[in-house]
């Protein structure tokens, strides 16, 4: 037996009640939100593939926006730099060291020299970039 009052298990009961009610009704909101979800999802899909083809056709026709009755779509280009993982981390400090170093005259070795040579051979030089076109709305 619990060495409890009635009082706290009383309280204890209404608190797991409470519990199980809101447990409920996120189980249903989480059921109404699922086919909006899906939805969301399947529209985000067509959106991307429209654009590439609207983005193509304004290339290869050298126009810079486009007007409909709603809005004005213009075509923006923008730099996307890769995001950098430990493992690139790792692998470029690797790099570095078994085949960079020695295009750089570092004796003797300043370490705060050697730092910022380092972080800018990961991170500035070693990142890759891409353009990317994008169809903007105004």
């Amino acid at each position: 037996m619990l060495n409890v009052s009635d009082a706290e298990i009383e309280f204890f009961k209404a608190d797991v009640q409470t519990y199980n009610s809101i447990e409920v009704q996120i189980k249903e909101i989480k059921n109404k939100m699922k086919p909006l979800q899906d939805k969301l999802r399947e529209l985000n899909k067509a959106r991307i593939e429209k654009q590439n083809e609207v983005i193509n056709f304004m290339a290869t026709n050298e126009l810079d926006a486009c007007n409909t009755d709603d809005a004005t779509f213009e075509v923006k280009n923008t730099k996307v730099t890769k995001s950098i993982s430990k493992a690139d981390v790792f692998d470029r400090i690797y790099k570095f060291f078994c085949e960079e170093i020695s295009k750089y005259s570092l004796s003797p070795i300043n370490p705060e020299e050697l730092s910022k040579v380092l972080h800018n051979y990961i991170y500035v030089e070693g990142r890759e970039k891409t353009d990317r076109q994008t169809l903007k709305t105004k």
